[in-house]
């Protein structure tokens, strides 16, 4: 798959991937092609917005790795970048504890509760139409 500029984000290929009958790579693996700050991931992000939104309809998925995202605010500032609306976390059954913005912690029961199978927020209307993990 070929990317759009080639300026900011770089493809790269690692074992775990798999790959469509048409050969797109699942996840879309992107990183850095230079070493940059937090704020022009942001901006990148903003200006391959179409770019990236078609990529992900064709991957399915897509992972960042390599980007200086060192902290939960520069986290949030990442998904903020991308300009989705908030799906709000309500009613969960699990104890999560939101750390900044949009971000929760993981389940933090306890060890040694079983969780049974689950399909995270399913109950939420609408539903959210992208996840960041």
């Amino acid at each position: 798959m070929q990317l759009a500029t080639g300026k900011f984000f770089g493809d790269e290929r690692f074992p775990e991937q798999k790959f469509s009958v048409d050969g797109v790579r699942f996840p879309m693996v992107l990183s850095p092609t230079t070493t940059t700050y937090i704020t022009a991931f942001e901006d990148a992000i903003r200006a391959e917005m179409q770019w990236l939104e078609s990529l992900l309809k064709k991957s399915g998925a897509f992972l960042f790795r390599g980007f200086l995202v060192s902290s939960p605010s520069d986290f949030i500032d990442v998904v903020e970048g991308f300009g989705f609306p908030e799906a709000l976390y309500v009613g969960g059954r699990a104890p999560r504890t939101k750390v900044v913005g949009r971000i929760y912690t993981a389940n933090e029961s306890p060890m040694d509760k079983r969780i049974p199978f689950h399909h995270e927020m399913n109950y939420v209307c609408p539903f959210d139409t992208y996840t960041f993990i």
